[in-house]
C-alpha cells in the first residue's frame, strides 16, 4: 500500500505548461508526401501506427485511459472499445496487417488484441502477450509468439524483435515484473499485466529504417550491427538521457530521435498533452540540445499524420 500511495503522489501532478515549450518548438513539420511515403501517427505513450501507402501496422496501441487512482488502487480496467474504434478511424488502420507489442504492461498491450480483433491483424509479441490475446478471445491463428532476433515480413516492412530491458520505472525497480501464464480476461487490474520480457522493435523498409525503443532500460551492446535512420525513444523511467544516447542512439547511427512515452497517460487523449512529473523533460532537452550531436530531435503531435520517410 505504501508503494501505491507513493506512486499516486509521484504521478498525479503533471508538469507545468512551460515544460512543453521545447516539445512544441520541435514538432515535425509537414513535408511533401508522395503516395509511397512512409507515414507515422503517434497515439500517445509508446503507441504508433505506421503506413506506407500499401501496408500498415500498429506498435503498442493504448488508448483506454484511466485515472491514476483507478490504476494505482487496483481497480479492474476494461479496454474501451468505442475509443479503440475511433482511433482505428483516426489512423486509417482498418486494414492493418499486424499489431506489435514491445512488452505486456497494461499501457502497451491491454488494447492491442482489440485493435487486432477489429482489423483482422496478426498480433505479435511475447508469451505473456499471447496470454493477453487469448484472454481477449483472439483465435490462435491470429497470434504469433516471438523471441529474441525473430524477424517477420509485413508488406515491404521487415521487422525484427531485439531482446531489451525494461526501465526501473518505479522507485528503482521494474514495475509489475514476471510473466502472464494464463489467459488474462478483462476487466483486470493494471498489475495483472506483467512485463513478460521487453523487446526493441527494429523496422526496415526500402524508404528507411527505424528503431522503436518501448522502454528505457539499458542493455549494452544489443544494437551492434543495427543501423536505423530514426529512433523512437521512450523516456519513462530512464536513469538519464546520456545513457540512452550512448547505448541506443549512437550505436544505431540515427539521424533523427523522436521522444515517446513521456506524456501523462492517466489523462484522456482528447486533453492537451502534458508530461508526467517524473519524466524530467528539462534534463532530456538539455542533453539533446548539444549542437555537435550528429542527429536532430523532433517531436510528433498526437493523432496527426506525419511523414517518416519519403
Amino acid at each position: 500500500m505504501k508503494q501505491l500511495i507513493a506512486l499516486i503522489l509521484a504521478m498525479t501532478i503533471t508538469a507545468c505548461s512551460h515544460s512543453l515549450e521545447k516539445y512544441k518548438e520541435n514538432l515535425l513539420q509537414p513535408c511533401p508526401a508522395s503516395k509511397d511515403s512512409v507515414f507515422v501517427y503517434w497515439m500517445g505513450t509508446a503507441g504508433l501506427y505506421i503506413f506506407d501507402g500499401e501496408t500498415g501496422f500498429y506498435i503498442d496501441p493504448f488508448v483506454s485511459r484511466y485515472g491514476i487512482l483507478k490504476v494505482g488502487l487496483g481497480f479492474s480496467l476494461e479496454p474501451q472499445i468505442n475509443t479503440i474504434l475511433e482511433w482505428i478511424e483516426t489512423t486509417g488502420g482498418s486494414h492493418a496487417k499486424a499489431v506489435l507489442a514491445s512488452h505486456s504492461h497494461y499501457d502497451h498491450v491491454m488494447d492491442a488484441p482489440y485493435f487486432a480483433r477489429q482489423t483482422g491483424a496478426l498480433m505479435v509479441g511475447s508469451n505473456s502477450t499471447g496470454y493477453v490475446c487469448r484472454g481477449a478471445g483472439l483465435p490462435e491463428q491470429q497470434i504469433k509468439i516471438i523471441s529474441d532476433r525473430d524477424t517477420i515480413a509485413i508488406g515491404n516492412f521487415e521487422i525484427t524483435f531485439i531482446k531489451s530491458l525494461h526501465s526501473p520505472a518505479l522507485f528503482g525497480r521494474i514495475p509489475w515484473p514476471g510473466e502472464i501464464k494464463v489467459p488474462l480476461v478483462p476487466p483486470a487490474s493494471a498489475s495483472s499485466y506483467r512485463e513478460g520480457g521487453s523487446y526493441a522493435i527494429y523496422v526496415r523498409h526500402p524508404k528507411g529504417s527505424f528503431l522503436h525503443y518501448g522502454s528505457a532500460g539499458i542493455m549494452p551492446d544489443i544494437f551492434k550491427g543495427v543501423s536505423a535512420d530514426v529512433v523512437f525513444l521512450s523516456l519513462g523511467g530512464r536513469k538519464d538521457t546520456e545513457s540512452l544516447v550512448k547505448h541506443v542512439i549512437e550505436p544505431t547511427g540515427a539521424k533523427r530521435v523522436i521522444p515517446i512515452h513521456f506524456d501523462n497517460f492517466f489523462n484522456p487523449l482528447n486533453k492537451e498533452l502534458s508530461p508526467l512529473i517524473g519524466i524530467d523533460m528539462a534534463e532530456f532537452w538539455e542533453t539533446m540540445s548539444d549542437a555537435s550531436r550528429p542527429y536532430e530531435t523532433k517531436t510528433l503531435p498526437i493523432g496527426q499524420r506525419a511523414v517518416l520517410f519519403h
